[in-house]
């Protein structure tokens, strides 16, 4: 049993966390714990390891730092999980990375090869409410769509590679940070604190330090009313994604080289609606698309005749159907072939 201290504020909110990962993953299952060693993931670590769960701890240093620095936090890691009683894997980046989205990039490949040595379908990271809030910001003033907007779920898919079983779990979403700071203190634990996070270069350090408390100012409540607008984006994203599922599902078919949907079903939806049935008919063919090809493909669906260039494959508008024809190759069969 580790050393730490056992309070009624570490034993209030070690049931938070146990009960949110309950609703995620299955007790009996192991789960990889991505931990930096700094406070929001420590916490994370401590607070689920002590559910009684079977735990690997995953430690990635960025090479981003100084050498001292790098060690120092992955020795405190190693000592956590030994006294734990938790197994560790640790990996190192190329040190290349040159933006926020370069790293996120490389810890997610490592964390995925890492999950899949330890047999694990789901890793836990110590995303937090506050964490949530500073997303939502940051993708609103990137002109993220709805689904943007709708911030990280508690559950989602692998966001790097094909990993199709693996899932990304964030049990502390609905924590403050300043919780995890109590929860900290209860314990007798000093996390390590990585100088990078003040670094006003990162855009996410200019909206915690400079955003978020003007918002605050405003409301002290910001952050919470932020992450709460993400919930409810959420909600309605996932309704309109269900009703433009059903929609595909009834009025479109496969046929020779692409897909083709009923012209007069099309218009007469929403927008929101409209653009997402002709996103997921475009995925059925393995195609992505941008936003500006969405907008061009529905303002095409006025137009008999009209047609739209996309990223391998070409829309075209007749008297009754919009097709979405996928460009031929020598070496990739047809949908359906």
């Amino acid at each position: 049993m580790d050393e730490f201290l056992r309070t009624r504020v570490t034993g209030a909110f070690e049931r938070r966390v146990a009960s949110a990962l309950d609703r995620l993953v299955p007790q009996s299952e192991r789960v990889l714990i991505a931990c930096s060693g700094g406070p929001d993931s420590t916490a994370t670590l401590v607070a689920v390891a002590r559910s009684e769960r079977s735990v690997v701890v995953a430690h990635f240093d960025h090479r981003m730092r100084s050498e001292a620095e790098s060690e120092a936090d992955r020795e405190a890691v190693a000592s956590l999980a030994a006294q734990l009683d938790a197994p560790l894997v640790a990996g190192r980046g190329s040190g290349d990375a040159r933006s926020e989205d370069d790293a996120r990039t490389e810890r997610y490949r490592w964390l995925a090869s890492a999950a899949a040595e330890s047999g694990v379908t789901a890793c836990v990271t110590g995303h937090t409410l506050d964490d949530q809030a500073e997303t939502v910001l940051l993708r609103l003033t990137r002109g993220a769509s709805l689904t943007g907007a709708a911030g990280m779920a508690e559950s989602a898919p692998w966001p790097v590679g094909a990993t199709s079983n693996l899932r990304v779990v964030r049990p502390l979403l609905a924590i403050s940070r300043a919780d995890v700071e109590r929860y900290l203190e209860a314990l007798g634990l000093t996390a390590r604190e990585d100088p990078s996070n003040a670094d006003p270069a990162w855009a996410r350090n200019r909206i915690r330090h400079h955003v978020i408390p003007e918002l605050r100012a405003l409301n002290p409540r910001a952050s919470e009313s932020l992450a709460a607008f993400a919930e409810r984006a959420r909600a309605d994203d996932a309704a309109l994604e269900e009703w433009a599922q059903a929609v595909l599902a009834s009025a479109s078919r496969l046929v020779d080289g692409g897909i083709e949907l009923d012209r007069a079903a099309l218009r007469v939806l929403p927008t929101a609606v409209a653009t997402r049935v002709l996103r997921a008919a475009a995925a059925r063919l393995g195609i992505a698309l941008e936003s500006s090809h969405l907008e061009a493909m529905h303002q095409a669906l006025g137009r008999r005749g009209s047609m739209v260039a996309l990223p391998r494959a070409t829309l075209h508008v007749t008297a009754t159907a919009v097709v979405i024809e996928a460009a031929r190759t020598l070496d990739a069969p047809m949908p359906g072939a």
